[in-house]
């Protein structure tokens, strides 16, 4: 058996905690999520001052999406869609509320935080769509929300990262307005969970069983109401705004974040990649934690700036 991999400073307390409530047990899904909000006090990232935060809705046919808008100061007009991960079903608003709090200060931001529908309740096609909706709901309240309609960009990590992209893409399609950039952290970008990488990494935050669950998941719901493919499988990825891929060493998907890149630069699009030394998926929400981890936000933050300018 491997040796574990070496951490980065503060996250071995990090996982600790986040795993504090479950040790021991057998969840169901609904638990783990009640759970998963319950605790999320104890990684919370705290307000920046200035910092106010509002939750709303994104109202569309037959539903009402939750959205947590984050302003980090009153002059900001710049705007993300940001897209949480937890696999597809068991992240939140709530539970990402620190990742959330921390990219608005770094990318000085508005973030809008939005608490799609999740796994196996929702279809991979409803997912999409909810997240097109709340982009067009972005635009459409430019006004009311105080920033420019040429300054929206789109974030997401983990799995929200693969929704993010495929937002990203049905936008370029003319589904929703065309984001200024897209910020892609630690990303799902292909469903193969025949990947070697993913059996050769040593991350100990996203186990191999819950990665190929996930994927199984996917696949079962994609079955009832079809997206459209990976992107990974794709072919037409020209047309992309500026986008910034931030994958972890340790990252069972290390590799499919470097491939995604070296497919977006052969689409022509313009890229910038780095890999977070001694880091694990889903290090981000580790900032309350680790001064490396808050380092990789900021350099996300600053990376992003300039599109968001």
């Amino acid at each position: 058996m491997a040796a574990p991999p070496e951490l980065a400073d503060g996250l071995a307390e990090y996982i600790e905690t986040v795993r504090a409530g479950t040790v021991g047990r057998t969840l169901s899904l609904e638990q783990s999520r009640l759970i998963a909000d319950r605790d999320a006090a104890a990684i919370a990232y705290p307000r920046p001052q200035g910092m106010t935060v509002v939750d709303s809705f994104v109202v569309s046919a037959g539903r009402e999406t939750p959205v947590r808008i984050y302003r980090p100061t009153a002059e900001t007009r710049a705007a993300l869609v940001y897209l949480h991960g937890g696999g597809f079903t068991t992240g939140s608003i709530e539970s990402y509320d620190a990742l959330a709090t921390a990219l608005a200060e770094a990318a000085e931001a508005v973030v809008i935080s939005v608490g799609y529908r999740r796994l196996p309740e929702a279809t991979t096609r409803a997912l999409l769509d909810e997240a097109v909706d709340t982009l067009a709901w972005t635009v459409q309240m430019a006004e009311l929300l105080s920033i420019d309609r040429d300054r929206i960009g789109v974030a997401g990590d983990s799995a929200g990262a693969f929704i993010a992209t495929q937002l990203v893409i049905a936008a370029r399609d003319g589904a929703a307005p065309l984001p200024c950039c897209q910020l892609l952290c630690y990303g799902m970008f292909d469903i193969d969970e025949t990947r070697t990488a993913y059996r050769e990494a040593a991350d100990p935050v996203l186990p191999l069983p819950v990665l190929e669950a996930i994927i199984q998941t996917y696949r079962d719901r994609d079955r009832d109401d079809p997206a459209p493919p990976p992107p990974l499988q794709r072919d037409d990825l020209h047309g992309l705004p500026p986008t910034i891929i931030l994958a972890a060493e340790h990252d069972r998907m290390r590799e499919e974040n470097a491939e995604y890149e070296d497919r977006l630069r052969a689409h022509g699009v313009t890229t910038t990649f780095r890999v977070a030394q001694a880091m694990p998926h889903g290090f981000l929400r580790a900032v309350r934690f680790s001064e490396a981890a808050r380092d990789e936000m900021q350099w996300l933050g600053n990376a992003a700036r300039p599109y968001l300018k």
